[in-house]
């Protein structure tokens, strides 16, 4: 056999092997993306939004209108219609009455003093968790108990800003398990 004859031969095998490639790699793409699969219901219903309620006693500063001196029983109430375990974050600034923000930090022991129950526990994240669950329209024992000033604000016109963020997540799922 010549070597062209080899040669010949050698192309009409590459060229049958990358055809073959080819149509089996299209086909088997075509395959995958018209692939279909049957339904799955999803049996999760959202509930409405229900954010917990936070109560507090405010004492306002009879020399500044609208501004708050004191800060007293924090308390979060469970709106949900099932228990819920409750945190909460206490975040402390210096405000405006227009609500800006001063880039400084107040600092707790030096600018105020604060008071926190004996039924919330400080944790790593920051977070302030409530030590029981909370049932259906229940409220906590105070978080905070009292709160005050003890400087001025470094800029004129602000004052503290004592503001709690709360969560709730539900205690026990539909199968009777915590969920974490």
């Amino acid at each position: 056999m010549s070597a062209t004859r080899k040669k010949q031969y050698l192309v009409i095998l590459l060229v049958s092997a990358f055809l073959v490639i080819i149509i089996y790699g299209t086909k088997n793409s075509f395959a995958a993306l018209k692939m279909e699969s049957s339904t799955v219901k999803n049996s999760f219903t959202a509930m409405e939004d229900s954010i917990p309620s936070i109560n507090e006693t405010l004492t306002n500063d009879p020399d500044n209108a609208g501004y708050i001196l004191e800060k007293d029983d924090v308390t979060v109430t469970n709106t949900n219609e099932f228990d819920v375990s409750v945190r909460a974050m206490v975040i402390a600034s210096w405000q405006d009455a227009d609500g800006n923000t001063l880039a400084v930090t107040p600092s707790e022991g030096t600018d105020y003093t604060i008071t926190y129950g004996d039924d919330w526990e400080l944790r790593s994240d920051g977070f302030y968790y409530y030590k029981s669950i909370l049932g259906k329209n229940e409220s906590t024992t105070p978080l905070l108990t009292d709160c005050k000033p003890i400087k001025k604000a470094p800029s004129s016109g602000y004052t503290l800003n004592i503001n709690i963020v709360s969560q709730t997540v539900q205690t026990i799922n539909d199968n009777g398990e915590l969920p974490y």
